[in-house]
């Protein structure tokens, strides 16, 4: 006797833009988006994601953050090492997100050894190196200060036009700051999308 969680769920969003998942706890919320980023096979049925017809590049942020046993310079490069970067690019890369993102001075701080809320920005910050097109977010700011979420949605609103944010909250107020289009899930349902 097999459980489903999700039944017939189909969505389609816009290719452009903020859409915002909201939904009380235990809806479904990052499940779905765990199975957008393909952590989680679907047994049935497809998911495919395609922007202007290619397979996007994703930068994704889960609620379960980790960190090698490096310094915050380090899990910064360590993606972009792996897909073959130049080291000057790197460098330069990380250090402008760090400028921008206000994290500078922090390089050579074991990532290990940050604040909660630190980790959580860090992780932020992380998910952009690669110059994603399509960030899939979830909860990015549920343990930020107000600074450090300004920073994250200012960031996100300027960057909309150039990348699909996907990205689930459970703040109402940060969801009509941001979104473009709000899909609410109920029980494994999408209810609405406005």
């Amino acid at each position: 006797n097999k459980k489903f969680f999700f039944k017939n769920l189909s969505a389609n969003l816009s290719v452009k833009g903020i859409t915002i998942i909201l939904g009380p706890n235990g809806s479904g919320k990052s499940l779905l988006i765990r199975i957008l980023r393909g952590l989680i096979q679907a047994q049935d049925g497809e998911i495919s994601i395609k922007l202007n017809n290619q397979r996007p590049n994703i930068g994704y942020l889960s609620q379960n953050i980790t960190f090698l046993r490096r310094n915050v310079f380090r899990n910064l490069s360590y993606p972009m090492e792996i897909k073959g970067y130049d080291r000057n690019y790197i460098n330069d890369r990380i250090t402008s997100l760090l400028k921008y993102f206000h994290f500078l001075g922090k390089e050579n701080i074991s990532a290990r050894m940050l604040s909660k809320g630190n980790k959580q920005y860090l992780s932020f910050i992380r998910t952009l190196v690669t110059q994603p097109n399509l960030l899939i977010l979830d909860e990015p700011s549920s343990n930020l200060d107000m600074e450090s979420t300004k920073r994250i949605e200012k960031f996100l609103l300027k960057q909309k036009k150039n990348m699909k944010i996907i990205m689930v909250t459970h703040d109402l107020f940060q969801a009509k700051r941001l979104a473009d289009e709000i899909l609410f899930i109920y029980e494994g349902k999408i209810i609405e999308i406005s």
